[in-house]
């Protein structure tokens, strides 16, 4: 049955494979495969250092972030054109939406966008944080997820509405159009340093965190968690959701200080739009970063 169907889309499978995959897309693909079906199995599933580095969990993460990064690509050459920076700002947060904010606000103070604009994009970058948080308990303690689901829900949600609402209608120029936007045929459909460096830094974090932890206790725990989030706030939930269960002793203290993390997060954040694109540009991102960090931290004490 299988060689038969295969035998009767031959025509589009045909097309597909020769006027559309890119080269690109199939390096990336193979490289993807590799990892998923021979490095992965094969990575010792041994927890080391009280269970903060696991080597398949590592390995698994790096996994997650590039099929996110690979269906960020996908989704970019579907969507149409006018689209495009709406949609590469929501990619790029997956990286960093610190980064992105920053980048988006030189792109304002260059004059070669409006501040609305690239505001309303990056605010989006945030549903990925949102997203990288889930994504992130699900690699390094599955059980978080019941508590934040829903607040992570909850923050993508006020992110989404926030951006699109300031997007909508402020881009103008050619990019308006409904054509999709030709990239590159070497353009890969992920970027495996970046993934790579985010998996070591996620990891470099919770080593610290878990120092800090071990040497002053719960004060240790928060000050490595906010010293964390001031960069990234990826690196800080690892951290701090490898300390315990949502049902150990140490989930109070966790659950408090993942709030106060994404606080300082929110704060730096806006900072970085200040520094980047000016008051203007700062006073149009600032809010929707705020709002959906107090939508994630008001579900979380109500879901709690």
């Amino acid at each position: 049955v299988v060689v038969t169907g295969l035998l009767a889309l031959r025509d589009a499978l045909h097309q597909f494979s020769n006027q559309w995959l890119q080269p690109g897309e199939v390096r990336s693909g193979l490289i993807l495969a590799a990892l998923a079906l021979l490095v992965y199995p094969l990575a010792p599933n041994t927890p080391l250092w009280q269970g903060v580095l696991n080597p398949q969990v590592v390995v698994r993460l790096v996994i997650v972030l590039l099929v996110i990064q690979s269906l960020a690509h996908v989704a970019k050459r579907l969507m149409q054109a006018r689209h495009a920076v709406a949609l590469s700002a929501l990619a790029s947060g997956f990286v960093s939406s610190t980064a992105t904010i920053g980048g988006l606000g030189m792109g304002v103070r260059a004059g070669e966008a409006t501040a609305r604009a690239n505001a309303g994009a990056a605010v989006l970058s945030c549903v990925a944080t949102m997203a990288q948080i889930v994504v992130v308990a699900a690699a390094v303690q599955p059980a978080w997820l019941v508590r934040l689901w829903v607040p992570a829900l909850a923050g993508a949600v006020v992110a989404g509405a926030w951006g699109w609402w300031r997007v909508r209608g402020a881009t103008g120029g050619p990019e308006d159009g409904t054509t999709r936007p030709q990239l590159p045929p070497d353009t890969a459909m992920f970027k495996l340093r970046d993934a790579a460096l985010i998996a070591a830094l996620l990891t470099a974090v919770q080593v610290g965190v878990q120092l800090l932890t071990r040497w002053q206790g719960d004060a240790g725990m928060l000050a490595g968690a906010l010293l964390a989030a001031l960069a990234d706030v990826h690196a800080a939930t690892a951290a701090l959701l490898v300390q315990g269960g949502p049902a150990s002793p140490m989930a109070p203290a966790v659950a408090q200080a993942l709030m106060a993390a994404l606080l300082v997060h929110a704060g730096s954040k806006s900072a970085v739009a200040l520094a980047s694109g000016g008051w203007r540009y700062a006073l149009a991102v600032a809010p929707g970063i705020v709002a959906h960090t107090l939508a994630f931290v008001g579900v979380m004490v109500l879901w709690g």
